[in-house]
């Protein structure tokens, strides 16, 4: 079975690429609830959080938190919702363990919708440079 996240870690697919070091990748959601909804993966495939080694989950949660700073600051996000999904009856729909970081803006869009071009490349843009501190 092919998993998209692996193609975008391996450069088969596009993505508008956040961050990214030897352990980890962050890239905007294809399909955003909200502006700059990102998603933290481990470069290494993995199905479930359960299999995950204790150093890599670390480091992908401290990611997470710092996607959401870049999100407040790059953003001007008002609040940050940090998700992961475990298995189908959780909502995971594609199956390499990732982290959602969701920023919010007083009030909250609730419907996904397509990132349109020109969205991904101001926003993933803003992301990296917040990031940069």
């Amino acid at each position: 079975m092919t998993c998209i996240f692996c193609e975008i870690v391996r450069g088969e697919r596009e993505a508008y690429i956040i961050y990214e070091d030897e352990e980890v990748m962050v890239f905007l959601d294809r399909y955003p609830l909200t502006r700059g909804h990102s998603l933290v993966v481990p470069r290494r495939h993995y199905e479930y959080i359960y299999d995950v080694p204790d150093d890599l989950l670390a480091r992908l949660i401290v990611t997470a938190r710092e996607v959401a700073r870049a999100q407040v600051k790059g953003l001007g996000a008002s609040g940050v919702r940090i998700v992961q999904n475990n298995g189908s009856d959780a909502g995971q729909i594609i199956f390499h363990v990732h982290f959602h970081v969701i920023p919010f803006y007083g009030e909250a869009r609730r419907h996904r919708r397509v990132l349109s071009r020109e969205e991904g490349e101001v926003v993933s843009a803003a992301l990296r440079e917040a990031l940069k501190g």
